[in-house]
């Protein structure tokens, strides 16, 4: 009986952890993408679509300034 316990006290505790480790990741990555959506925005007032190599190094330096 003692060994089901904790084996089941160990299990809740694990999920736990994965629970809120996943909520911070969907957090993350909606707040990511926020910003490459601002950062796209951005390069695309600045260069035409002609520009698009320019446009995607706008957008990288942007983010890599943001983290």
């Amino acid at each position: 009986m003692k060994t089901v316990f904790t084996v089941l006290a160990a299990a809740l505790l694990a999920s736990s952890f994965a629970m809120s480790a996943d909520a911070a990741a969907k957090t993350k990555n909606r707040v990511i993408a926020q910003r490459q959506a601002e950062c796209q925005a951005q390069a695309k007032q600045k260069y035409s679509a002609i520009h698009f190599l320019k446009r995607r190094a706008f957008v990288k330096n942007c983010m890599n300034q943001k983290a």
